[in-house]
């Protein structure tokens, strides 16, 4: 966890997805052949800026990011974003990357990530479906960082993701009007690993540009985005690199530092409906046997 929270041996170079025809932005390490590249959904009313950092981060490892910034008004469509998510790998599989093309990128190592919104855009994106005329790009890793519920056909597409996920989620948020990780635990169709994080938001990881990103301090809550750089990146490079040194990261029973490994079996709605957490009333009952008194079971 330690060392995948701090910068890869990868220099990284950054560049434009206009050249494409897409907005957006593109890490990669400055140079290698048959890398693992994702595509990254950023989250509602958000952009690629508010990631840069972790984006870069991912690529410090070798790993090629691709991060449209497309749906960025108050109307914005998960399922428009995941068809951009799907463009984006297809660019990063098929066009050599970074001078001379000194970047190649392999088609079997494909994944996606996202934030919030972002995260059900990635999900459809790693279904089964056709997207808006894109047809299904196989993917060998599906994150959602904070998921967020959109549309209520959003569970009928991650039936159809069979890719291996996982979900970093507050613990506060598995079951309401700003998170879906319970549903996902229950509907996604491959490999689910749940680890949550706890007294934490999702707005935690977003970055806030400001005079003090000139030193590096990029606004993001420091211990919720070290957790999430080192999950993703642990992740990413045994589910995609094949880098058998990184397997604990996507072991379901297996709690790394902050990020605590949740028991699937326990997982299922809150016991307040959303309308009632938003009154204040609490989503988890406490745990009632007495040995875990005060502590709350996620998901449950």
């Amino acid at each position: 966890m330690k060392i995948l929270s701090r910068r890869g041996p990868h220099k990284v170079e950054r560049g434009d997805l206009g050249i494409v025809g897409l907005t957006g932005q593109v890490f990669a390490p400055a140079k290698g052949t048959d890398l693992p590249a994702v595509a990254f959904g950023h989250g509602w009313l958000r952009g690629s800026k508010a990631y840069r950092d972790l984006l870069f981060h991912l690529a410090s490892w070798g790993i090629v990011v691709a991060a449209p910034d497309s749906e960025r008004g108050p109307l914005a469509s998960d399922i428009e974003l995941a068809t951009d998510l799907r463009a984006a790998l297809t660019v990063c599989a098929r066009v050599p990357l970074g001078t001379a093309g000194a970047i190649t990128v392999n088609p079997d190592r494909l994944g996606l990530v996202g934030h919030g919104f972002g995260a059900a855009a990635a999900v459809r994106a790693a279904s089964d479906r056709a997207l808006l005329g894109r047809p299904q790009i196989p993917t060998g890793a599906l994150v959602t960082l904070f998921p967020a519920p959109t549309t209520a056909d959003l569970a009928t597409a991650a039936a159809g993701v069979t890719a291996p996920a996982l979900i970093v989620a507050a613990t506060g948020e598995m079951d309401s009007m700003t998170g879906n990780a319970v549903e996902l635990v229950q509907q996604l169709g491959g490999d689910v690993v749940l680890r949550t994080l706890d007294g934490v938001s999702a707005n935690d990881l977003l970055e806030k540009p400001s005079i003090k990103s000139l030193i590096g301090i990029n606004g993001a809550e420091r211990k919720t985005h070290a957790a999430v750089r080192a999950q993703v990146t642990g992740y990413l490079l045994y589910r995609l690199a094949g880098e058998r040194q990184y397997a604990a990261f996507a072991e379901q029973d297996t709690t790394m530092g902050d990020a605590e490994a949740v028991d699937l079996t326990t997982v299922h709605r809150a016991d307040a409906d959303h309308l009632s957490q938003l009154l204040g009333i609490a989503a988890y009952k406490p745990v009632e046997d007495k040995s875990m008194k005060g502590r709350l079971i996620p998901g449950r």
